[in-house]
Order: C-alpha cells, then structure tokens, then sequence
C-alpha cells in the first residue's frame, strides 16, 4: 500500500484530493484506440464521462446518437455497447468524490463515480431524450 502512496496511483489522488483529478481531462491513447475499434470518433460523441468503476479502475462511457459504450466496466479493456433503446433509467446524485452516474438497462445495472459534474450532467441530460426515457 505505501508503494500505491509513493507512486500516486489514481486511487490515492482521488482519495487525497477528495475528488477525481482526471474526471474532466482526456481520454488515454488506449481508451481513443478501444472507441475507434467501435467506430466512434471522440470528436462526434454526444455526450463523454470519466470516472471510476467500484471495485475496478477508470471506467470510460461514450454516447453516441444510437449507443452507450461503456470501457472499462468488467475490466480494464473491457467495451460493452448498449443501444440507447436498452437504457431505461438515467441519474446522477453528487457522491464523496464527485458525481455519480447510475443507468438502468435491459441489461442490468451499471454505475460509476467520481465524474466531473459537467460532463454528467450533460450524459444524464442527453439520454433523457432517448425515446426508452421519455
């Protein structure tokens, strides 16, 4: 764990800085590369939100006009694809490092924290206007 210290894993900023440093910056080459596999291009999304997954890492999620792909949900490189049809619920509450996202689907449940309040509430507002939430 002192080595996790010493070496300022994103966990421990999180935990020190009481919020998530890196919830309103980029996405990783890595991550850039798992959408581009998708076919979405980072520039036409509708709406981006970083943040961490519970008892996981970086979780990235990616709305485009027709899906939410979720990075990093069961893995590290892990993409799930839900059509914006399958989402039945959206929400977003302020948490101890940020905000937190909830979705309902046909699928299950999913979540993430520690998202900058700007970009979830613009993913929160813009899968409001899917047709399964209005």
């Amino acid at each position: 764990m002192l080595n996790s210290l010493i070496h300022g894993e994103d966990l421990f900023e999180i935990l020190i800085e009481g919020g998530n440093p890196y919830a309103d910056g980029p996405l990783t080459e890595g991550e850039q590369a798992l959408l581009q596999a998708e076919g979405l291009d980072a520039a036409q999304l509708e709406a981006l939100a970083i943040g961490r997954v519970v008892m996981g890492g970086r979780g990235v999620w990616a709305l485009s006009s027709a899906h939410l792909v979720l990075v990093g949900q069961r893995y590290r490189t892990s993409v799930d694809r839900i059509a914006r049809s399958e989402i039945t619920h959206a929400e977003q509450e302020q948490g101890r490092y940020g905000q937190t996202v909830r979705l309902q689907t046909t699928q299950g449940q999913w979540a993430m924290y520690g998202v900058d309040t700007a970009r979830a509430t613009q993913l929160v507002q813009q899968l409001s206007r899917s047709p399964a939430l209005a």
